[in-house]
């Protein structure tokens, strides 16, 4: 991965440091924010998502474009896009920072949440502007923010014992809101469409409690809310898919964590109650699952032991929700 580098790390005593599956996401955004100026047009992560190529809910790359020409015609260079911020030295010297904690060399992992401590450091040891240093420690609350809806959708799969459960979860609520409206859906409410994935014919029966429930997350209240989101949802599907037919929506970080919400709270009566079992096993029934999450984690997802308690605890306290 770009940013963490592609050499193998080593604990001080030379022992292989395992790296959590998350830190390269966690260290890119608490950097990459910090690189985005401040617009009344984009949020901080709009801009992030548009600038990568991602969707940016209604937002386009035309609003990008014009948010870049107007700074760069700023005479102080660097005002101008993406020319102030922490660089690659200062995330070198995060990471350096985050390899020596004594943490890091206990559990002989890099664990993600970390990163933030260590940029944080980084940020009031040599950013000397008042201002600039504000920015950055406000851009990392946004950049804790994300990890935390990473998190959530990592504890998802590991519950459901499946790397991609939350993706196939994303897609079924596409498909729902792309079919729903089908000329050709009968009274069953079974809609079969073409996979652009595979080419095969599947067949999905539509669950308009769970579109509603999703939507409700997002807070689409009104019947105009709604549509205008499916109408938005179904252009970015035929806009994407015929370019990249592997397109899953995984970066509308708003209907994931709305997905994953939803997910969590029927499968699970709320993710209160698996952070309630996770957080007190007390009882057999919640070490088993506790166990079994673990062993899914390590197998599957890419944890080490370290990081996978530590992300479990992580997701328990409750810490960057907002």
């Amino acid at each position: 991965s770009y940013a963490i580098g592609s050499e193998a790390k080593t604990t001080l005593t030379k022992e292989k440091l395992h790296q959590d599956p998350n830190l390269n996401y966690a260290a890119s955004v608490a950097v990459v924010l910090t690189r985005l100026p401040r617009s009344e047009k984009l949020t901080p992560i709009e801009m992030m998502k548009l600038a990568a190529g991602e969707v940016a809910g209604e937002k386009s790359i035309k609003t990008l474009a014009e948010v870049i020409d107007t700074l760069n015609q700023e005479p102080d260079i660097t005002k101008r896009f993406g020319q102030k911020g922490l660089g690659q030295r200062d995330l070198g010297r995060a990471l350096q920072l985050l390899m020596e904690t004594s943490e890091t060399n206990e559990g002989r992992c890099m664990f993600a949440e970390d990163v933030f401590k260590a940029v944080e450091r980084v940020v009031l040891d040599y950013v000397t502007e008042a201002a600039d240093r504000a920015k950055y420690l406000e851009d990392l609350k946004i950049a804790k923010g994300l990890y935390r809806e990473r998190v959530m959708t990592e504890m998802f799969n590991a519950y459901m014992d499946e790397p991609y459960a939350i993706r196939k979860d994303v897609m079924d609520y596409v498909n729902m809101v792309i079919g729903i409206d089908a000329e050709n859906l009968g009274p069953d409410k079974m809609w079969k469409y073409k996979d652009p994935q595979t080419g095969e014919l599947k067949a999905l029966k539509i669950d308009e409690k769970y579109v509603h429930s999703v939507e409700e997350r997002l807070g689409l209240k009104t019947k105009e809310q709604r549509d205008s989101f499916r109408t938005s949802i179904r252009k970015i599907y035929g806009q994407k898919i015929s370019v990249e037919p592997n397109y899953d929506f995984m970066d509308n970080i708003e209907l994931v964590k709305a997905v994953t919400d939803v997910r969590l709270k029927s499968d699970i009566a709320g993710a209160g109650s698996l952070i309630g079992a996770l957080a007190n096993r007390t009882n057999e029934e919640n070490q088993k699952l506790y166990d079994r999450m673990i062993d899914t984690m390590l197998n599957k997802l890419g944890y080490c032991r370290t990081c996978a308690q530590k992300t479990i605890e992580y997701f328990c306290t409750q810490n960057d929700e907002n």
